[in-house]
């Protein structure tokens, strides 16, 4: 569960801690006080989105934190730990199981990015959204439209029939469930079909391209382009047009070298003789004498080198056109295919590819053709199994949200889901498939007897679409493995009994999970474990955000009269009150005697920053 909420420079709020307990947790206060600023937080440290628009003016940083208890074997934790953070420490042999700290901080700074740590630890907000995926269900207003959205009651329907596994997930014995194999071979199945619906393009467009492609082929692979050629050639090209100076070059050095009275051959063999003698007498003159003899012979090669260059290098005129014939037609290439040699040779190769898949057409789509039967056959048997465990749950799932709108006051109403065929969908096996199986869901409602159901757009007030969301998540929350349920004013548009109502099955899931909720009702509000007041005061022309845990029966007692009568709270209004806490605490069934009295919770140290 979530134990504690800690706020600090954020929209309207300075600093504010919220510890939430086991049961129904309650928060109250005047519209515009900052109810909403606390769910905005949660949706933060569930990994929505940080940015500097959130910061109070005059604060450099917004820092929301949130300390879970979760039992040690969570799969959160798992998650966490494939994103490098450390999963809590295994317990002893027979030790029995206890809760696991989570603890999630967010950061936004003023002119700087947001930063998300868990548990101390830097990650990216993705990484938070995902790893903490299934820990908090958040529910406001918002979803009362969703309800309306036809393209969210197939996916209702799945989640209550267990059918909505994430892809690649598997079940027990190493098997995926039916709706992830389905969703995989209908991919498999669309892709065959893209394909073979690319290959029966118009014939004349396809000969147009096949023409095209042949003739810029013909033209390359008569000029047959090598990687590099190019480079070569134009060194090549310089030498024949530079031959007359490089054999003048070559032959000059030849003669200094070797050739001509007073070379460098010649002095260095004077010196050699002239040290002879002397390095008889000397021995410490035979390393120079050595390294002259060595300079002869190195000399003398030089000087016969220079002599064959200069009487081979030559001005080759044919070749030389040859040459720079063959360079204007590689650039003619270079600037029609991609600006350079090495783009028009892989130029050629992608045409090649392109003309051979166009000519080979037919055979590609002959081979398609059993591929294609295959997936099909097999998307249709599994959207078959799919459509069965679909109808099964449909009559459960209706059933259920009868029953829980019966104690919400609608006890007559009736709800239905009506399957059609999906749009767009492809044929294959005797059956139209679409994305998600052979059909989609609409629901119908008939809130009185006598009257056909209908969609709920055309039918449900804000009241009703209040209850029926309610329905929905009880229902869904028999399957569910979410152990904290946060409502956002989901109360809008009901009052009086209904509210009372809604209120005790808020109870009743506050029994076997954490439920916190927001809300304008009274008649909520009674119920209660655990009551927080949200209020805001100005001071020094700034307004602050506050919220204060209503601990004695007698704060909880004054809130609630509030909510009846106002700014003014009359004696009849507290007794009023009064009453309405004794009826949530006498009338809420054995589950809810048992769950501890408002602000009773035990104080826990919380292991979060300053």
């Amino acid at each position: 569960m979530l134990t504690t909420l800690r706020i600090s420079g954020f929209a309207i709020v300075d600093a504010v801690e919220v510890r939430f307990g086991h049961g129904l947790n309650v928060l109250t206060g005047e519209t515009g006080a900052g109810k909403s600023i606390l769910v905005n937080a949660l949706h933060l440290v569930l990994g929505g989105r940080m940015s500097a628009e959130v910061l109070r003016d005059g604060a450099d940083e917004a820092v929301v934190e949130a300390l879970f208890e979760l039992p040690a074997d969570h799969p959160v934790f798992t998650r966490l730990a494939g994103a490098g953070v450390a999963p809590p420490p295994p317990l002893p042999p027979g030790e029995p199981a206890e809760p696991a700290e989570l603890l999630v901080r967010r950061v936004a700074q003023r002119g700087g990015r947001g930063r998300a740590y868990v548990n101390g630890v830097l990650v990216t907000a993705s990484v938070l959204a995902e790893a903490l995926r299934g820990v908090v269900d958040v529910s406001g207003q918002h979803e009362h439209v969703s309800l309306l959205d036809e393209a969210t009651h197939l996916s209702l329907l799945d989640a209550f029939a267990g059918l909505d596994a994430p892809a690649g997930g598997s079940q027990a014995g190493g098997s995926a469930p039916p709706l992830t194999r389905y969703r995989e071979t209908f991919g498999r199945l669309s892709a065959l079909c893209r394909e073979r619906d690319s290959l029966r393009r118009d014939e004349a467009e396809r000969g147009r391209r096949a023409d095209y492609l042949a003739f810029q082929l013909k033209e390359l692979d008569a000029v047959d382009p090598k990687p590099g050629e190019d480079a070569a050639l134009d060194a090549e090209r310089r030498v024949l047009a530079s031959a007359e100076r490089l054999r003048e070059a070559a032959g000059s050095a030849e003669g200094l070298v070797y050739g001509e009275d007073g070379s460098a051959s010649e002095q260095v063999g004077q010196a050699v003789r002239a040290l002879s003698d002397a390095a008889a007498l000397d021995p410490r003159l035979g390393a120079s004498l050595q390294l002259l003899r060595s300079a002869i012979i190195e000399l003398t090669e030089a000087g016969r080198e220079l002599g064959r260059y200069a009487e081979t290098v030559g001005g080759d005129g044919e070749r030389l056109q040859v040459i720079e014939d063959r360079l204007e037609a590689l650039k003619a290439l270079c600037r029609k295919h991609g600006g350079s040699l090495e783009a028009a040779v892989a130029r050629r190769a992608e045409m090649a590819a392109e003309l051979g898949s166009l000519t080979g057409g037919g055979e590609r789509l002959a081979a398609l053709a059993p591929e294609i039967d295959a997936a099909g056959a097999e998307a249709a048997t599994l959207a078959g199994l799919i459509t069965r465990a679909r109808q099964k749950a449909a009559r459960a799932f209706c059933a259920g949200v009868e029953a829980e709108l019966s104690g919400l006051g609608m006890a007559r109403c009736r709800l239905e889901v009506a399957f059609s065929p999906p749009e767009g969908g492809v044929g294959a096996g005797g059956a139209l498939l679409g994305p998600d199986g052979s059909e989609q869901a609409l629901y119908l409602l008939a809130p009185n007897p006598g009257e056909a159901p209908r969609p709920l757009a055309r039918i449900a007030s804000g009241g009703e679409l209040s209850r029926l969301l309610l329905a929905v998540k009880r229902t869904l929350a028999r399957r569910d493995p979410v152990l904290t349920y946060v409502f956002d004013e989901v109360d809008s548009g009901i009052g009086g009994a209904v509210a009372e109502a809604m209120g005790r099955v808020l109870a009743e899931v506050a029994g076997g999970r954490q439920v916190i909720c927001i809300t304008h009702l009274p008649q909520i509000a009674a119920f209660a474990d655990r009551h927080h007041r949200v209020s805001k005061r100005v001071a020094g022309g700034r307004t602050t955000s506050e919220v204060a845990l209503l601990e004695r029966a007698d704060e909880q007692r004054q809130e609630i009269a509030r909510m009846m009568a106002g700014a003014t709270v009359t004696a009849a209004a507290l007794e009023h009150a009064g009453a309405l806490i004794s009826a949530a605490r006498s009338g809420g069934g054995p589950e809810r005697g048992r769950r501890s009295a408002p602000g009773r919770a035990a104080a826990r140290s919380v292991a979060m920053s300053p």
